[in-house]
């Protein structure tokens, strides 16, 4: 290490102590410790783009009743300065409040590429100041795109033809009409006034017989087309397709205009018993020289697309005739370029950081040292919208004279298949890298060095090809070997290709990366074939394992994953739809193997190993557990062992869908951010993991795919040609929710101020189209309560009853998402909006009752999921609330106390049955072994949560392989039950953040003891309860600056201060 390093790794150790002993001294005078800071729930981000960052911290104390009555906060970018108390760009001075979370920078500009300090300090509820924390630090980025110094460089465009693109849009198809008739029209804007002198219009392949019969063709300067110019008329007779199997006209003198209108004056007749009569065209092409100058530009048509997304309107210039002949995850993927660039630096190093990203994903390697711990940067994005850089310090990696800096790239999101775009080519064809590198140096001065022409490629790496689904080939015969270390004779390779002028909205990552979590060795391993081997993690996972062999087999090694096995064995695959989960280790000549894949992931339990050629032992296989790695702030368990089973598998399912966006499933070909999943599992989500970060992010990517009416789409991010999943009740409510939860949890009124307008817009469009206040009309998808007891497959289960109505189901949503904009506007100080939606969410309500419910408290349908959502939502009078709930216990008895309920029905009807009594009921449901229930799937050996209720039934077998994952979030949102009702930890919806929270256990009858804690924003709640006798005894711990109020099993209710207490009652 140069003395430089040691340099700045003394002054560091000497800023701790000063710090610790500073912290010691400070406890002679208060009890009140600062810790934890942080800034944007961060813990020294590098790289922010935020001007006005966020801290906060934590109080510890070793008294009761300690609060916080003032704070101050120092920023400097002179880190000695700030040791002696003096900031350079914000001192707060002294400020009363009892807030530690959400302070707002408020000193002078941040800059560009500078490195900041700071620190803070508190005053007790006696006036008595704490010593100061320990000292934090934050990198601010690039703020701005000229604050990119560096060029996108990487492989050498070349144009992708048609033919090699995955295509499933068919054109555009009107409405349907009763008479032939109806008058449609279809214009193009051509942006400006154009010569052309042909139109061409094609059929939609397959469909020819709905080519408009008769029309006319007009050509105008103005969108009124007052003074337009007919340039076509067929329409004195029915038009049959020419011989070239499209509509073509020339015009023996071209015509300029701006717009180009198609009048359907005679429709064809799609079912004339049925009177249904439409129009359908592929692509209307305006032509001059043969060049088509309508090419992506914007379409108006008479009557809005069918809700389907291959025909709508946009289609109609989009170049494409038909769709894509191409199958599915069928294109080559080629191997993974290397990239490298020597730079020499003759100065002494004081600190360097080094800001990164890709179109695709990648590592990046200074002098043969890969670039931090994350994996598979830069993460899943709308990257039409944004695309996140990550920013790292790479000060001990450097050193005077020589470096390389290094690259390697694959497909990964922004290129590779997806469920949405199942080929390459989703966002782009080309792997593309920026790099920038910020040098501080001992003797003031500071350096960008970027990425540029200079770098050179090396197209054949030993990636051979690298897909989420597919898996990834790697032949050690292409390895290069020392390219990533000064020196090495780089001559044969290529120059780079730079795009100077390529721009993309680049973002600083501010959410907890995606890093290996965990590693698992197998638990059991068994001969499945002739060089065949199934070895068993025990823990259904998502990543990749590593393998290690003492010796070459001279022969590819193949990994196969699997979620589980055939009674024979061998591993159960079906469910991977179009998903191969196969990575491939071509061996060259070394003497030992050491593989792990880098650029794809899998959903397993299970691995198959084969081309070995000795039997191999456990320790040769090591699992490594991917995902974004939020920390985890809780531990929960019980005296009951399938209790903490279920919390267990819950967690690890949490794990497994946390690829940096929340997915659905880890293993088949899908992984989307399906939002009725992640929304209903949020609060779970939150009792396991600090998911502020996480969730900022994905509020970002919401907002980045709603549409530009206000529908919120059903998938975030959502893009590719399946583009057409938005506004399904449920689903697209995400968009409200979630915002919702992170301000409820950690007391953050700017993701609300950031969703604000976003939600405004998907209310208002739901409102415009259903003025009657039922969600009726312009609903997406009915999914309603997705998987509910409807779907099972059991001879002894019922057929039917587990499904709300639809208008049920969305008009609690709607009422639901309303009430979320109104409270926001409350919280946000605009009062008129608070007025308006207040009114409007109370309108839905009542709407509600006087459509839906009975009397009685009956509500349409007459199901567990109807009265749960009702109850969960508010949207009932109290008066009919306990008559609700008690109807909702009937439904439960009408499938012998078994659960009907889906995904969004399931958490609700846990929540209130205990919030209504009946939570011997709830816990009769928990514990059930009988199928479906959640110990049934732990019976048949999961250690994940499942899909499907019956995703396996001994004796029956495997549901629906096209939909059956064994590693699914949704009905694991029983989760935040067991948090709630069992540790007893609740939030106060009046006072986020836990600044005062309910301590409510409601033990049941068979379970003895249980413990726990939740770390929230304010600081570490701690929960342990017994049952000794005819005694409940509860110890509690409430965080310094927080309240609590506990309410045990017989009612008795007590008001606490910080500190820890120990209570005991009779049951």
């Amino acid at each position: 290490m140069n003395r430089n390093l040691l340099s700045m790794k003394a002054r560091y150790c000497l800023l701790l102590s000063i710090g610790i002993l500073l912290t010691g001294y400070s406890r002679a005078q208060t009890s009140l410790t600062v810790e934890n800071p942080r800034v944007e729930y961060q813990k020294d981000p590098l790289g922010i783009d935020i001007t006005n960052p966020r801290f906060s911290w934590e109080l510890t104390s070793y008294g009761t009743n300690k609060k916080q009555k003032a704070y101050q906060v120092m920023v400097s970018t002179d880190i000695t300065a700030l040791m002696q108390d003096k900031a350079n760009a914000w001192d707060s001075k002294k400020i009363s409040g009892n807030t530690t979370n959400q302070i707002y920078y408020k000193g002078s500009s941040l800059q560009a590429s500078t490195l900041y300090y700071w620190k803070v300090r508190v005053w007790d509820e006696k006036g008595k100041a704490s010593g100061w924390s320990s000292i934090g630090r934050f990198l601010v980025g690039p703020l701005t795109a000229n604050d990119w110094k560096a060029q996108w460089i990487g492989e050498q465009e070349t144009p992708v033809t048609i033919e090699d693109k995955y295509y499933n849009y068919e054109g555009y198809r009107s409405q349907q009409a009763s008479t032939p008739d109806t008058y449609k029209w279809v214009m193009i804007d051509l942006g400006d006034a154009q010569s052309f002198d042909a139109v061409k219009i094609y059929p939609i392949a397959g469909k020819e017989q709905i080519f408009p019969l008769r029309f006319t063709i007009e050509a105008a300067s103005a969108p009124d087309f007052k003074n337009a110019k007919l340039i076509a008329d067929e329409s004195d007779k029915d038009n049959t397709m020419q011989s070239a199997g499209f509509y073509y006209k020339t015009f023996s003198i071209p015509v300029v205009a701006r717009y180009v209108r198609l009048n359907v004056t005679h429709l064809a007749a799609l079912n004339k018993d049925k009177q249904q009569y439409e129009f359908g065209i592929s692509e209307m092409e305006v032509l001059k020289d043969q060049n088509n100058v309508a090419l992506h530009q914007p379409v108006f048509v008479s009557d809005t697309s069918k809700l389907d997304y291959r025909y709508e309107s946009k289609w109609i210039t989009d170049e494409f005739i038909r769709p894509s002949k191409l199958q599915k995850y069928a294109d080559k993927i080629p191997p993974s370029p290397l990239l490298r660039k020597e730079i020499k630096i003759s100065k002494k190093i004081k600190s360097a950081f080094y800001s990164t990203s890709a179109l695709g994903v990648y590592e990046s390697y200074i002098n043969g040292e890969k670039v931090g711990n994350q994996v598979l940067t830069p993460e899943f994005t709308d990257y039409d919208s944004h695309l996140q850089f990550q920013t790292f310090e790479v000060t001990e990696l450097l050193k005077e004279g020589a470096n390389a800096l290094g690259a390697e790239l694959a497909d990964g999101w922004y290129l590779g298949a997806r469920w949405s775009y199942p080929n390459r080519g989703g966002y782009g064809y080309f792997r593309k890298f920026i790099g920038q590198l910020l040098l501080f140096y001992e003797d003031g001065t500071s350096e960008i060095i970027g990425t540029d022409g200079t770098w050179k490629i090396q197209p054949q790496g030993p990636v051979r090809e690298a897909s989420n689904f597919i898996g990834e080939t790697y032949d050690a015969a292409y390895e290069h070997k020392g390219w990533k270390h000064a020196g090495y004779n780089d001559t044969c390779w290529k120059a780079v290709s730079a795009y100077p002028s390529e721009m993309h909205h680049l973002t600083a990552q501010l959410n907890e990366p995606m890093r290996i979590i965990k590693e698992l060795k197998p638990v059991a391993m068994h001969k499945s074939g002739p060089n065949k081997y199934v070895f068993d993690l025990g823990q259904n996972m998502v990543g990749w394992v590593r393998l290690n062999l003492p010796y070459n087999p001279g022969s590819p090694i193949r990994f196969r994953h699997a979620e589980v096995l055939y009674d024979d064995g061998t591993l159960y695959t079906d469910n991977l739809r179009g998903a191969k989960q196969i990575d491939l280790y071509k061996p060259a000549d070394e003497q030992n193997i050491s593989y792990e894949p880098r650029f794809t992931f899998h959903g397993f339990r299970y691995v198959e190993v084969e081309g070995l050629t000795r039997e191999p032992s456990l320790d040769n296989i090591t699992g490594k557990v991917v995902a974004s790695s939020s920390p985890v702030v809780s531990s929960f368990e019980t005296s009951d062992k399938d209790v903490n089973k279920l919390w267990s598998n819950i967690r690890w399912t949490l794990w497994g869908n946390l690829t940096s966006i929340p997915t659905d499933c880890p293993q088949r070909d899908e992984r989307e951010g399906w939002m009725a999943d992640a929304q209903v599992f949020s609060q779970t989500a939150i009792y396991n993991l600090d998911m502020a970060g996480f969730y900022t992010k994905w509020a970002r990517d919401i907002r980045d795919s709603q549409l530009d009416d206000g529908r919120f789409p059903d998938i975030a991010p959502h893009d590719g040609t399946w583009r057409n999943f938005f506004n399904g009740p449920g689903w697209a409510d995400a968009g409200t929710i979630i915002p919702w939860r992170v301000y409820e949890n950690y007391s953050d009124i700017k993701i609300l101020g950031d969703q604000y307008e976003a939600m405004k817009k998907f209310v208002d469009h739901n409102h415009k189209n259903n003025p009657d206040l039922i969600w009726r009309n312009g609903r997406g998808n009915d999914y309603n309560d997705w998987l509910n007891g409807n779907w099972i497959v059991a001879k002894d289960y019922p057929k039917e009853g587990g499904s709300v109505p639809n208008e049920v189901f969305a008009t609690a949503y709607f009422a639901f998402s309303a009430e979320i904009v109104a409270q926001s506007a409350r919280l946000l100080n605009k009062t008129e909006d608070y007025t308006y939606y207040s009114k409007l969410a109370a309108s839905i309500r009542q709407a509600f009752v006087k459509e839906f419910v009975s009397a009685d408290g009956k509500i349409k349908g007459d199901t567990q999921t109807g009265y749960a959502i009702a109850l969960q939502f508010g949207l009932l009078p109290v008066e009919l609330r306990p008559k609700a709930a008690a109807l909702m216990v009937e439904a439960v008895k009408k499938y012998d106390y078994r659960i009907s309920t889906g995904i969004h029905g399931t958490y609700m009807l846990m929540e209130q049955l205990a919030a209504y009594g009946y939570s011997d009921v709830a816990y009769r449901l928990l514990l059930s072994r009988r199928f479906p229930s959640w110990f049934y799937s732990i019976d048949q050996g999961a250690t994940t949560i499942w899909e499907r209720w019956d995703g396996y039934v001994a004796g029956r077998g495997f549901q629906d392989a096209g939909m059956n994952s064994f590693n699914h979030v949704a009905i694991g949102a029983v989760g935040e039950w067991l948090y709630r009702h069992i540790l007893g930890i609740q939030l106060d919806e009046k006072n986020p953040g836990f600044r005062h929270f309910y301590v409510k256990p409601k033990p049941g009858t068979s379970l003895t003891w249980a413990k726990g804690h939740y770390h929230s924003i304010n600081g570490n709640i701690e929960v342990s309860w017994t049952k000794k006798d005819s005694l409940f005894i509860l110890d509690l711990t409430v965080p310094a600056n927080t309240t609590a109020t506990v309410v045990l099993p017989n009612s008795k209710t007590y008001k606490l201060g910080s500190g820890t207490h120990h209570l005991t009652t009779e049951l």
